[in-house]
């Protein structure tokens, strides 16, 4: 993508960096501020979970400002973060995957002056800075991976922090830089560049938790697209949500605007998700994005009022965060 989004001028790229911490309000306050206190960084969004015990970070600027931005939360994250702890392992780890304290890294080429190669040039230099900063094992992926066996970021993750150590010592697992053996409590990072992608959950009712979650998972893998009749591009998980006695179903839809285009849309997936869901007894709730989305996704194939988001959809585009300043959820 380049230019603009409507009338918004894009910057070059946007980081998205996911860090297993969810719960802790002091943590996560000092996790924004030293985002929101980077120069030449714009903090867009902050978006906080504590059933997946993971907050996600989305800010925007140039290569040189978001890598020092980057590698300033990295330092906060791994010296607070400890997930060999009872907080995050054991039944009260969060359900989501994650391999590090500082989990993920996509970086997005945004604007007329952002690239894909130049993004790859960012992550792969963040790559061997957070080796040299913290002794970070790091894993490249997507369009950043040095083969194309070694982009799908789900293998990297496969297993987890407690299957990390024995996962960097077989010869797909090792690490692109820093040390074969995991940091014993921050485990690992993976470092990617990637197009815009939605991230979106959604969550079910009508049903005992049990059921709910047995199908969130079946949901996931009829939806996702390694399954024979899958979406095209879309990975989808089944999680937990005991916070709400419920589940939900998250679902990362890559390159949302080039499917888009083709007609893979938000709508048409969770009106697949509708039917399907409906057969099995159970009713899709609220829709939730996690990080930003272009409002041209949200559109593409209906009212973005029937997607049903939680809050006022508006808010989580990016046109909304360029325009009005971020937002913090």
């Amino acid at each position: 993508m380049s230019g603009a989004l409507g009338a918004v001028p894009l910057p070059p790229y946007e980081i998205v960096a996911n860090v297993s911490e969810g719960r802790d309000p002091a943590i996560l306050a000092a996790f924004t501020a030293v985002v929101a206190g980077s120069p030449g960084v714009r903090l867009l969004d902050v978006h906080h979970d504590a059933d997946h015990d993971r907050s996600v970070y989305t800010y925007v600027g140039d290569g040189e400002a978001l890598s020092l931005a980057t590698r300033a939360l990295a330092r906060l994250a791994v010296a607070t973060i400890d997930l060999t702890s009872t907080k995050k392992s054991g039944a009260s780890r969060g359900v989501h995957p994650r391999i590090g304290a500082i989990d993920v890294v996509p970086v997005v080429p945004l604007g007329p002056d952002g690239s894909e190669r130049g993004a790859i040039v960012i992550a792969r230099a963040l790559t061997r800075a957070l080796a040299a900063d913290l002794n970070l094992s790091v894993h490249l992926y997507g369009a950043a991976a040095r083969s194309a066996a070694r982009a799908a970021l789900p293998d990297i993750r496969r297993g987890g922090f407690e299957s990390l150590a024995e996962r960097q010592t077989q010869p797909d697992g090792e690490p692109d830089e820093g040390p074969a053996v995991p940091h014993p409590t921050a485990g690992a990072v993976a470092v990617g560049v990637r197009p815009l992608m939605a991230a979106w959950n959604i969550q079910l009712n009508g049903a005992p938790e049990p059921k709910l979650l047995n199908v969130a998972r079946a949901l996931a893998t009829q939806l996702r697209a390694t399954s024979p009749g899958g979406v095209p591009g879309l990975q989808a998980l089944g999680f937990p949500l005991p916070s709400l006695n419920s589940a939900q179903l998250s679902m990362n839809l890559h390159d949302v605007i080039g499917a888009a285009s083709h007609g893979v849309t938000l709508h048409a997936i969770r009106a697949r998700a509708h039917e399907a869901a409906e057969r099995l007894g159970v009713q899709l709730g609220e829709t939730e994005i996690v990080g930003l989305i272009p409002e041209a996704a949200l559109r593409a194939g209906g009212d973005p009022r029937q997607l049903a988001i939680r809050g006022e959809w508006e808010r989580v585009t990016l046109e909304y965060a360029l325009r009005e300043g971020g937002n913090q959820r």
